[in-house]
């Protein structure tokens, strides 16, 4: 599979353009000349012209290579659509070499998919894109995160959770390794930021983050319930509710890559994730991302390892 994670901090513009004048060596049009080295066009939705290649790469895979190298997009989150009948082109499809025009789509799904294939435990798991149960559970728990990671704007997540049999986290981690069941992942929280939900029979709800309890927040039943994430990357605040009433706000690191994370841990855990429109988002949120955010640094530290 054509899939890796591509994360820059910073864009030169310079650098940029030679990337893409050594790359785009030969101009190409929809309508080339005949006998002219053969060219691949990509174009926006817009129908604008961004980038051409020639001589054409063998494969799509190499196609979004080059498309990154060049710094117009991460490979992670390219969809490449043919023109003339909107077909989406997959990886592994052989490019022929001929005159040819592709649209770019920036597809920014893999933030808020499920990574289950890349997870140590994933032959437990059962799902598709947000969706995610694990009836074939073995061990203790598993934490799974997303495809790729945010690290730059404003994003709204929800964590719709139709079922969770004892203790739920979700939130956001900034180490992808935290997927899987080992003994230190016990506590996912430990390296992240998250709603802990409690567990079956009590527990004591809170937000948690790096190890500290921050907020005591309400409980979260075992069937039917949301819990809403606004995050804002660029200023490093995450806000936390419960079916739309906030709970609580704390500190994040600024323009860094992160995760999100949700933990399973009984057989019946059911728990989709999904990414609705800032405009979905409790007005709550945002003043509560303008407000006095919780300090991790002042919270309690969480005692236990398991």
């Amino acid at each position: 599979l054509c899939v890796q994670y591509s994360e820059r901090t910073s864009t030169n513009t310079q650098a940029r353009g030679n990337k893409m004048a050594a790359i785009d060596q030969v101009g190409c049009s929809a309508q080339a000349t005949p006998g002219d080295t053969p060219c691949i066009l990509i174009r926006s939705m817009a129908g604008a012209e961004l980038l051409h290649f020639s001589p054409i790469p063998p494969t799509v895979c190499e196609l979004k290579q080059r498309i990154e190298d060049s710094g117009h997009m991460a490979l992670a989150f390219q969809k490449l659509l043919r023109e003339d009948s909107l077909a989406v082109c997959e990886d592994d499809e052989v490019l022929e070499a001929v005159d040819q025009v592709m649209i770019l789509v920036n597809d920014q799904s893999p933030t808020w998919h499920w990574d289950l294939s890349g997870n140590p435990n994933a032959e437990q798991l059962e799902g598709e894109g947000g969706v995610v149960k694990c009836p074939k559970l073995k061990t203790d728990y598993n934490n799974i995160v997303t495809r790729e990671p945010i690290s730059a704007g404003l994003h709204y997540f929800e964590f719709h959770l139709h079922h969770y049999g004892d203790e739920q986290w979700c939130g956001l981690t900034d180490d992808k390794e935290m997927a899987g069941s080992d003994y230190e992942k016990a506590i996912p929280s430990k390296k992240g930021w998250m709603y802990y939900a409690g567990r079956r029979g009590g527990g004591h709800p809170a937000l948690e983050a790096k190890g500290f309890k921050l907020k005591d927040l309400e409980h979260v039943g075992q069937e039917g319930n949301v819990i809403g994430m606004l995050v804002d990357c660029d200023n490093g605040a995450v806000a936390f509710d419960l079916n739309g009433r906030i709970q609580g706000a704390c500190e994040i690191p600024k323009k860094t890559p992160l995760w999100v994370l949700t933990h399973l841990d009984d057989r019946t855990d059911h728990v989709e994730l999904r990414k609705p429109s800032l405009e979905d988002a409790p007005p709550s949120h945002f003043d509560a991302l303008k407000g006095a955010l919780l300090d991790v640094s002042k919270g309690t530290r969480i005692g236990r390892n398991y």
